[in-house]
């Protein structure tokens, strides 16, 4: 083995020893509400990053709503669903202008600290269906931190569309795609 491919062997080794691959899958799990599996069509998706009890690079390090927006952007219309991506501050005009079927909300929930890095975290979401007046779909998604187990910001669209497909696919398993 070359010195190249040496050192390339090793950092890998290194990251699967630390249990932080970027290779590693989100997590979602789901609870959907008796009798409401109405398809998704207009949807807001309203974001709330960041915890106060985190440092500003802590709360950095979680991924962000220009990278969601990003994912959802690009893997939802293909669905048959149109998507406003906002910041939750942004949720009550943008829902108002747009006129949503459904509004989803993400925010960050309990996350597991290492030293100053935040190891892993958690996404909840949920659906509220503006027809029936009421929340029609939970989950909690479970997020590894993707991009700073490659070393690269650049791992970060791979992490939002990671997220993303967790929870495309949980929701297509409940109905609602």
């Amino acid at each position: 083995m070359n010195y190249l491919g040496r050192r390339d062997a090793l950092l890998v080794l290194g990251m699967t020893l630390a249990g932080c691959t970027p290779e590693q899958k989100a997590v979602t799990q789901s609870n959907v509400a008796a009798g409401s599996q109405r398809k998704l069509g207009r949807v807001v998706i309203a974001i709330s990053v960041g915890a106060q009890q985190l440092t500003p690079a802590q709360n950095a390090s979680l991924l962000q709503v220009p990278e969601l927006k990003r994912a959802f952007e690009a893997k939802w219309p293909p669905l048959g669903i149109s998507v406003e991506v906002v910041d939750a501050e942004q949720a009550a005009a943008a829902n108002a202008s747009f006129r949503a079927d459904q509004v989803l909300t993400l925010s960050q929930g309990r996350g597991k600290i290492r030293g100053n890095f935040v190891e892993d975290y958690e996404i909840g979401a949920n659906l509220y269906d503006a027809a029936a007046r009421k929340t029609v779909w939970r989950a909690t998604t479970e997020l590894p931190d993707f991009w700073r187990a490659s070393h690269t910001a650049s791992a970060r669209p791979a992490a939002a569309d990671r997220y993303v497909d967790s929870l495309t696919a949980k929701l297509r398993e409940d109905g609602f795609i």
